[in-house]
């Protein structure tokens, strides 16, 4: 009989150790998660300051043609290499945003990933040392867990109402 309650103490501790670890575990994949969504709205920031950096870059190819117009006064060669300078700068702004934001995005998803190993690690860790209290400390945890039965018991006893049978429902 007291195996039988030092077993149910016993799987009640775990049991809650193991809802512990699935809520940290919870916690750790909303972490990662709300990481994830920060890295992508830091992506969509950087890429919307690229398109801006494009669209400057497009601006100043425009007042480079307008230039040109201008400059085949001067020379064609001056015009073309303005352009194309212009071009490669938005390439250059467009890649170092890129990187940006991927770097962001890897070091999130690493510190997501940390985070969650730390809960699971806690979790585990939590789960031992209430497996080792029960083992340490049997009639304690018999009796918290008796006294948490009782408990329950009593309180789902006042919540049950009594159904009336089949036969009580079709007397007259």
């Amino acid at each position: 009989m007291s195996t039988d309650i030092s077993t149910l103490a016993y799987d009640k501790h775990s049991q809650a150790a193991k809802d512990l670890a699935q809520e940290a575990a919870g916690n750790a994949r909303d972490a990662a998660q709300q990481a994830g969504y920060a890295a992508k709205d830091l992506a969509q920031h950087t890429a919307a300051a690229a398109q801006n950096g494009l669209a400057a870059a497009k601006d100043a190819a425009q007042n480079g043609l307008a230039a040109a117009k201008d400059a085949t006064q001067h020379g064609y060669a001056a015009v073309k290499d303005a352009a194309q300078h212009a071009g490669q700068a938005a390439k250059e702004l467009y890649s170092t945003a890129a990187s940006r934001a991927e770097d962001v995005y890897h070091s999130a998803a690493h510190r997501a990933e940390d985070l969650y190993k730390s809960a699971a690690a806690r979790a585990e860790e939590t789960l031992d040392q209430s497996k080792k209290y029960v083992r340490e400390n049997p009639v304690p945890s018999v009796l918290g867990a008796f006294a948490l039965g009782l408990t329950l018991g009593a309180l789902l006893g006042l919540t049950h109402h009594h159904e009336p049978t089949l036969r009580e429902r079709l007397r007259w």
